[in-house]
């Protein structure tokens, strides 16, 4: 019989443990019922029943496999993840944008220098085909 007691002892002290813990470590908006030094005392003075009130009434309950996930379900609904993505397509834009540029500007300097080059040749000369490398006219 002593045995018995000791058992039960020992699991009451271990609910005990557990359930003051449990409610030091719960937030203020999830304890139900009473506010959470009144959940304190009733845990810490009434031995068996504290604990197992708070179990019952003190705590929210889990919903389970039914809880709304913290974080985002899928990529695509991920906020952060959805900005990288446009941070990507605004960067490769402006590549792109810049590489169009960058040729634009050499087709413009190469028929400038195309031009330049049929300007400097002689006085009714039709093009650049008929001066010799020096810029000289051809006979």
């Amino acid at each position: 019989m002593v045995r018995l007691f000791i058992g039960l002892g020992i699991v009451a002290l271990g609910l005990l443990i557990y359930c003051l813990i449990e409610c030091i470590q719960t937030p203020r908006h999830r304890v139900r019922v009473m506010p959470k030094a009144a959940w304190l005392a009733i845990i810490l003075l009434v031995p068996l029943l504290g604990p197992g009130l708070w179990m019952a009434f003190g705590r929210r309950k889990s919903t389970g496999g039914n809880a709304p996930r913290k974080g985002p379900t899928a990529p695509d609904d991920d906020p952060e993840f959805l900005r990288n993505i446009e941070f990507q397509r605004r960067q490769a834009a402006r590549r792109e944008e810049e590489a169009r540029k960058r040729a634009e500007a050499e087709r413009k300097k190469r028929q400038q220098n195309q031009q330049k080059n049929s300007d400097d040749g002689a006085p009714g000369a039709e093009g650049p085909g008929e001066t010799d490398e020096g810029g000289r006219p051809q006979p």
